[in-house]
């Protein structure tokens, strides 16, 4: 489930936060919190402390604290379907194992801890928060100390395709800690064998190419295809994509996929294609009205396919109309859908 309201959620949270070190205020809170998200996160293979509300509020916000804290807030009970909080919690642990074995090699005033706050442990925050979604990756930054941050106010990270993988969650945490962390990851055959097979296909591909076809006899068409579709494939989205890695798909609360994130300047990855789908209708009923429906000889005939392609271009194009009003709370026009 990918929130909707991010910068709400953080506000409350800073007051939250901002409640917690008036009710959590000392001298020694800094070396017992620490202490106790060690000694929680000891107790699985993966180094990440499950917290609950109290927990939370005590140790991770700590006043002048010395460490800094790693946490995602979560829902991972088959009950919340949420698959991205799953490929995020295994690409934090992923993290956080690699972080335990390169602990010894590092400043020992280094102290970084990974945790977890999951739906069932901490609703009532969530709710105080107003998050309309999860994973949420935030990093509440060491106050005090060597690695002390210059502003140690808590930050979401963005989870989008690249940092939901261990090797992106990992180099962005090195970006912000000043240090490698290195994820530790088995070996993906599978992975390697896709990547061989596509590159060996692709070779032949070109070989058979370039020994039996003349391209330079090709139709016209089969050009203006390769043009229409190469120019659908810019206009739909897919170099932002390329650029950004969203996640594919989001998911809602219920559990229901979201094909459209309700903002103008953040995309999932399946709308790419959506988008290029309905550009390409309206161009195939552009060609079709302009290329060959004249040609059919039967008036009759001839005017029930006109008529059948005004209307899905019409529905096609009233139906990218709506996708940018639920894009753009302001976008001013519509045509027959909401």
């Amino acid at each position: 489930m990918k929130t909707l309201g991010i910068r709400q959620g953080l506000s409350r949270l800073l007051l939250l936060v901002a409640i917690a070190l008036f009710l959590f205020n000392g001298n020694d809170v800094s070396a017992q919190s620490v202490k106790t998200l060690q000694k929680l996160a000891s107790k699985n293979s993966d180094g990440v402390a499950r917290l609950d509300t109290a927990l939370f509020l005590k140790h991770v916000v700590a006043e002048n604290k010395d460490y800094s804290v790693v946490v995602q807030l979560t829902a991972l009970s088959p009950l919340y379907k949420c698959t991205t909080c799953n490929t995020v919690d295994a690409s934090l642990r992923a993290v956080s194992r690699g972080w335990k074995r390169q602990r010894a090699s590092v400043d020992s005033a280094l102290q970084i801890v990974f945790a977890t706050l999951d739906m069932d442990d901490g609703e009532d925050l969530f709710r105080q928060m107003g998050l309309e979604g999860v994973p949420h990756l935030i990093i509440f930054p060491a106050a005090k100390g060597p690695h002390a941050f210059e502003n140690p106010s808590p930050r979401e990270m963005p989870l989008n395709a690249r940092t939901s993988d261990p090797s992106g969650m990992a180099t962005k945490l090195g970006e912000l800690f000043a240090i490698q962390f290195r994820p530790d990851l088995p070996i993906d055959y599978a992975k390697y064998l896709t990547n061989a097979s596509t590159a060996l296909a692709g070779a032949c591909t070109v070989y058979l190419v370039y020994r039996h076809v003349d391209l330079r006899k090709l139709s016209r068409s089969v050009w203006a295809i390769a043009t229409i579709m190469f120019a659908l494939l810019m206009t739909s989205g897919f170099m932002w994509n390329r650029i950004n890695d969203p996640l594919y798909i989001g998911q809602a609360r219920g559990g229901d996929a979201l094909l459209f994130m309700p903002i103008n300047n953040q995309q999932y990855g399946v709308e790419t294609q959506i988008v290029a789908a309905t550009y390409a209708v309206c161009a195939l009923c552009v060609v079709a009205l302009v290329r060959h429906v004249p040609k059919i000889p039967n008036q009759e005939q001839r005017t029930f396919v006109t008529f059948m392609f005004v209307i899905a271009l019409i529905m096609t194009y009233s139906y990218l109309n709506s996708i940018f009003r639920l894009k753009m709370s302001g976008y001013p026009f519509r045509l027959l859908l909401p």
